[in-house]
């Protein structure tokens, strides 16, 4: 299994392989890029592609025509990049169907950060950011340690960024999502949510519909988005304190290739 922390800078890895087009014979780019991060084997036969990880075989594309609720229950790898995760300035999120990233494959994170909370425990270790110390996996310790100079020299600029880190909420904690039964991604450490006084949460502020609501600021999405870390800040069911390290999701190679026209 691959160290996730050793990839190249998630920009570079995009700029590398944006342009390159799977041939025939090369596994479709969302399946070659969970490979590429997490490990596992991409297999075709006569049923098509599919990963295999250690515990499971987990099809490209099952050829299910799925509700958004099947496919949160049952993934195959196409459905993680359903939706594609945008990065730039901040904005309101009006679309109800855009979580990008809650969809996901957990024997992936099982296979990579540790299969139960002993595991992930055991690799813990603490990097500073925002003059703050998160226990997270080691095998985010090199990303989070960029996002963590990122943000110093973003404070050398503008002091008033250190607020957002006087009560974090935390990092490793092997619990449920509130109100689901599915784990949360703090359960492999992989996840950060910074000062909980100045945080957004859907839940926190029941509407129908849903209304975003934000008090973030660029300069601390951007230092995190750019080592490969996606925001809830970008979810209509919005959590503004939370990052969790995604870089699959920020990396434009793994997207299905658009097929414009003429091509």
């Amino acid at each position: 299994m691959s160290d996730v922390a050793t990839n190249a800078p998630v920009a570079a890895s995009a700029r590398a392989l944006e342009s390159a087009a799977p041939g025939a014979d090369d596994p479709p780019a969302p399946l070659a890029c969970i490979v590429r991060y997490y490990g596992g084997q991409a297999r075709r036969d006569d049923r098509g592609w599919s990963l295999v990880l250690p515990s499971a075989t987990i099809p490209y594309d099952d050829g299910r025509q799925k509700t958004l609720l099947e496919r949160f229950e049952h993934p195959d790898v196409k459905d993680v990049f359903e939706l594609r995760y945008a990065t730039g300035p901040i904005a309101p999120i009006s679309d109800a169907d855009y979580d990008p990233g809650r969809i996901r494959i957990d024997e992936l994170f099982f296979a990579t950060y540790g299969a139960n909370a002993r595991e992930v425990e055991r690799s813990l270790v603490t990097v500073k950011v925002g003059g703050k110390w998160f226990a997270v996996h080691k095998k985010i310790r090199e990303p989070l340690e960029r996002v963590g100079k990122r943000i110093d020299e973003a404070m050398k600029r503008d002091p008033s960024l250190a607020k957002f880190f006087e009560s974090p909420g935390g990092t490793f904690n092997w619990r449920k999502i509130a109100g689901s039964d599915e784990l949360s991604m703090h359960a492999w450490a992989i996840a950060i949510d910074l000062d909980t006084k100045r945080a957004s949460y859907w839940r926190n502020a029941p509407q129908n519909p849903i209304v975003w609501k934000n008090a973030y600021p660029q300069a601390i999405v951007d230092a995190f988005e750019a080592e490969g870390f996606v925001w809830g800040g970008r979810w209509y069911h919005y959590d503004t304190m939370h990052f969790e390290y995604r870089p699959e999701l920020l990396d434009a190679s793994c997207y299905p290739q658009r097929v414009t026209a003429g091509s």
